[in-house]
């Protein structure tokens, strides 16, 4: 199942820390909370996104675009500087492949660094019975990260879980089963867009995995041959994509750095030097220059990625607490009260982004109308939206069938900001309607 050869030595150990490392955050983060909230959530039936302790609403998703634009250029710096680094180090795909492997290697019963000729049916079994419970503890924990655990837990326990909940369970597990288990580096290989991506982002500075040819060639057998190289073929052996690292950098390559820990094995018992192959740049092994780490292209991404974060930070700097939504109610836009006056009914939507519940008051600022609500000021709780339905009244008959007024929107007791809304108040059989945008 995972037949390439298991291999041993400084980068093999990092990589065992940082997979754990990365297991453990990935795990974590779905059950982690900031005063009662999630620290990761994205409630999609409740339309709001919980990110890092920012709670964000249908009207604020252009803070997800910069989240994701500053994910991708993250990804282009550290890519045009250390190569594939993601791809080795951090990818979700090679780190949980790398997990399988070991425990498959473990169950299947290897001894030393090769699989056996035979394995046992009931290891077999054992093996792919881990990998389901694995399988669907990674789901569970993929599903967390859209409903919280905190309820899907007791949901589980009780059978209560929606049909839709289950569904997604159901395919999580199934993904991720289909994906480390018979999928593997297939997917980085074939399927992965990044690997398109880095013959666009890599220049002749930046550190690669590569094979020192002026040193490692003519290659052959100890004593037979100049170069340092003895053609073992460990390098390929070990290699989980399969490719050939002295025929130079490749496409299929993700960095996993276990050609390097198998070709130092091999130098050290030979007494010859290490870093046959080994983290280089194609200027560095070439002998051509020193390497050059400000470069144009890296300027660029890290310019363009200083200023994502500047915009985020300044926008959330400038957030207000609360949000107002105002629309007419379709149902009767226009209508006149007992004493003759004409009324207008809306339908207000308030945001409370604070992670406290708080009260808000509603008015108007024009001095000609009233404003009829059923309760005022409105109780809202923590990082939530409310829907609420009021009535205008117009002090006198309107002139030209329409006139603008102006909901606002205060916390109760003062403090945090006020948000207005402009919409135009209808006469009866006058059409139209709707609503501007805030004011600060």
């Amino acid at each position: 199942m995972f037949g390439a050869r298991t291999v041993d030595g400084p980068f093999r150990r990092l990589r065992w820390g940082a997979d754990a490392l990365l297991i453990a955050v990935l795990f974590a983060i779905p059950w982690i909370r900031i005063q009662g909230e999630p620290l990761v959530l994205l409630d999609v039936p409740g339309r709001k996104f919980h990110v890092f302790g920012l709670v964000i609403f249908p009207q604020e998703l252009y803070f997800l675009w910069l989240i994701v634009a500053g994910l991708a250029l993250g990804l282009f710096f550290f890519t045009a500087l250390f190569g594939r680094v993601w791809c080795g180090w951090a990818c979700p795909q090679t780190v949980f492949t790398d997990v399988f492997a070991a425990v498959a290697r473990r169950i299947e019963g290897w001894r030393g660094k090769a699989r056996p000729e035979r394995v046992a049916p009931w290891r077999r079994a054992a093996t792919h019975a881990v990998f389901l419970l694995a399988s669907a503890a990674i789901g569970f924990h993929l599903v967390g990260y859209f409903r919280s655990p905190y309820e899907l837990v007791p949901a589980l326990a009780a059978g209560r879980v929606s049909g839709p909940s289950i569904g997604f369970l159901a395919a999580a597990t199934a993904l991720s089963y289909v994906d480390f288990v018979f999928l593997r580096q297939t997917f980085c290989k074939y399927l992965c867009p990044y690997a398109r991506l880095q013959s666009v982002l890599f220049d002749r500075d930046t550190l690669v995995v590569g094979y020192d040819a002026a040193r490692g060639e003519p290659r052959g057998k100890r004593g037979r041959a100049a170069g340092d190289c003895v053609d073992c073929g460990l390098c390929v052996a070990v290699c989980p994509t399969g490719i050939d690292i002295r025929r130079g950098l490749q496409l299929e390559c993700i960095a996993c750095t276990q050609c390097i820990d198998a070709c130092d094995g091999v130098m050290q018992k030979l007494g010859r030097a290490p870093h046959l192959i080994g983290y280089s740049s194609l200027v560095a092994s070439t002998g051509e220059r020193r390497v050059r780490l400000m470069r144009p292209r890296v300027a660029l991404y890290g310019a363009l990625l200083a200023a994502v974060a500047v915009a985020f930070v300044v926008l959330a700097a400038r957030r207000l607490p609360m949000d107002l939504t105002v629309s007419h109610n379709r149902e009767m836009l226009a209508s006149r009260a007992a004493d003759g006056r004409v009324g207008n009914a809306f339908t207000l939507r308030i945001e409370n982004r604070d992670r406290v519940e708080r009260e808000f008051e509603l008015g108007l600022a024009e001095a000609g109308f009233e404003l009829v609500a059923g309760v005022n000021p409105i109780r809202v709780a923590a990082t939530s939206a409310l829907e609420t339905r009021v009535f205008v009244l117009a002090a006198a008959e309107l002139t030209d069938g329409s006139a603008p007024i102006t909901f606002v929107l205060d916390r109760h007791g003062g403090g945090g900001g006020r948000v207005e809304r402009s919409v135009r108040f209808l006469a009866p059989g006058a059409g139209g309607g709707g609503h501007g945008g805030a004011q600060r």
